[in-house]
């Protein structure tokens, strides 16, 4: 994005220190042209303020959900590169009023998580490599004529879930007796007012996939080897790649390479039959396949929930924003929905109405249903949308919607909250450093209101509590103790070089008590 001063020709000033004000200037900032420097970069160019976070918030939205190079996947490098021909015009706008969005966005041809972690410890496919779907997910047609080669297979994808083909929970060190991949963060499955489970999805930006590669972070006994710098090559311990700060604004779009960490969780709902509603949501078409059943599906899913969270030099502890449709509940930035709303009834009564109800109840290692998979959760937000998120959400879907006559589905998606430390602590290296252990801590988070940062969609049931507050002290594969610089992803890792990993890394980790 460009800095205030520099687009309303105001004397030139450190870009750093102009800072959008209002809603309507962070909505007239917003950059659209993904052939500009500013429209993806490593670091926030605004001055760290809630304003100015909440505004980068909003251009990661637009850069990561614009159409990825069309040259992807059959040229696997072009993964994570936006489509530089695309006009904002045409962002977010179905082909047909009944048919969904035919162009996949960037963030979906980043790496999946669980193409990366792979059973005893594989080493994965290349950077926008695309892996094709199981033999009970394959057919040689898809619904909406959808591209079959950039088609998603959704299942072991969730939030929490463990490896769906090594079925072991390294960090319990036992066999996983509940299927996770449709569980969220906490609490179990969500399913939507018409009886459908959401399905979740996470996925690994270019920076991020190249460091667990280059370090072999794929196999637990690497990972141990890395954060407690065994090899004396890291002193930094398990610490992922920061985009680098910014001074000016860019003037040619930076390599993936020096953007830094991106990590993306997303949460989808089922669509499939009702093309009406297509006109409201970024859809696509995915392969489902239940894990509690083993069925595979083709399907028109919609994007309900969207977590963006990016390692900067600003923000060694990652910024974290969370985006939502805007009929998941009441009490966002939309009206209420024709068609009511996703995850809430308003006229439902009863003890089964009782909003944010956990559906699982767990005793140790072993947890049991409380609730029918196919019964509607009812769901409302936890924290109340502050008043300036509400007025900057406003005014950016006024913008999406007069820059694309009206047609982009993107106008129908709200800011829910932006997580950003604004003055992480300078010592010892703002890295996790060699042998660190949980919880990280570099400073004080905040975000707009002071409110927790959750997701209706993807931390459904424990909305009191912050990113961080669970983040800051996720762990290496099969470890109590050693971060994993605040991202659970590296705990689906098994390892073909140690079969026995788990002992000693809990071993090694009481012996560093």
């Amino acid at each position: 994005m460009l800095a205030a001063a520099l687009l309303l020709g105001a004397p030139t000033v450190e870009p750093r220190r102009a800072l959008a004000q209002s809603a309507d200037q962070c909505a007239d900032q917003l950059i659209f042209d993904p052939k500009k420097g500013t429209f993806l970069t490593s670091d926030i160019l605004f001055l760290p303020t809630q304003e100015g976070a909440n505004c980068y918030a909003w251009q990661m939205f637009v850069a990561m959900n614009w159409p990825v190079n069309p040259g992807w996947p059959a040229a696997p490098a072009l993964a994570g590169e936006p489509d530089r021909t695309a006009s904002v015009a045409e962002w977010g706008v179905q082909s047909s009023p009944t048919s969904p969005i035919s162009s996949v966005p960037v963030w979906e041809s980043f790496k999946a998580a669980e193409e990366i972690f792979l059973p005893n410890a594989a080493p994965p496919s290349g950077w926008g490599v695309q892996e094709p779907p199981p033999a009970e997910c394959r057919s040689d047609k898809m619904i909406f004529g959808y591209p079959t080669e950039s088609v998603r297979v959704l299942s072991a994808i969730s939030k929490n879930a463990v490896n769906s083909a090594h079925r072991f929970n390294l960090s319990s060190g036992t066999r996983d007796t509940v299927s996770q991949e449709i569980m969220e963060a906490t609490g179990g499955w969500l399913t939507d007012q018409k009886g459908e489970l959401v399905f979740f999805q996470r996925t690994v930006g270019k920076a991020e996939f190249d460091y667990i590669v280059d370090n072999n972070l794929f196999d637990a006994a690497d990972q141990l080897r890395v954060a407690t710098n065994q090899d004396g090559q890291h002193s930094k311990g398990l610490s992922l790649p920061r985009g680098g700060m910014l001074r000016t604004p860019p003037s040619d779009p930076q390599p993936q390479e020096e953007l830094g960490a991106f990590e993306i969780k997303a949460a989808w709902r089922i669509l499939t039959g009702e093309p009406a509603m297509f006109s409201r949501y970024m859809t696509t078409v995915a392969w489902l396949k239940r894990p509690d059943t083993g069925q595979c599906s083709q399907e028109v899913v919609g994007l309900v929930g969207l977590h963006i969270i990016h390692k900067t030099d600003t923000f060694p502890d990652f910024i974290w924003a969370t985006f939502e449709q805007v009929d998941n509940v009441p009490g966002g930035s939309g009206a209420p929905p024709v068609n009511g709303y996703s995850f809430n009834n308003p006229d439902c009564t009863g003890p089964d109405c009782t909003p944010n109800q956990p559906r699982i109840e767990c005793d140790g290692n072993t947890c049991r249903d409380l609730y029918p998979r196919d019964q509607p959760v009812q769901v409302d937000r936890g924290q109340k949308t502050p008043n300036n998120l509400v007025e900057l959400n406003s005014s950016v879907q006024q913008k999406i919607a007069s820059l694309t006559g009206g047609k982009s589905v993107f106008q129908y998606y709200e800011l829910v909250n932006v997580l950003w430390d604004q003055s992480p602590s300078s010592e010892p290296t703002l890295e996790p450093g060699a042998g660190a252990t949980v919880p990280l801590r570099y400073g004080t988070f905040q975000s707009e209101g002071n409110l927790p940062v959750a997701n209706t969609t993807l931390e459904t049931y424990i909305q009191s509590r912050s990113c961080d507050a669970c983040h800051a002290s996720a762990t290496i594969a099969g470890s109590d103790t050693l971060a994993s610089d605040f991202s659970f992803l590296f705990d689906d890792a098994g390892s073909s070089k140690a079969p026995h990993l788990v002992e000693q890394v809990k071993q090694f980790a009481e012996q560093s008590k």
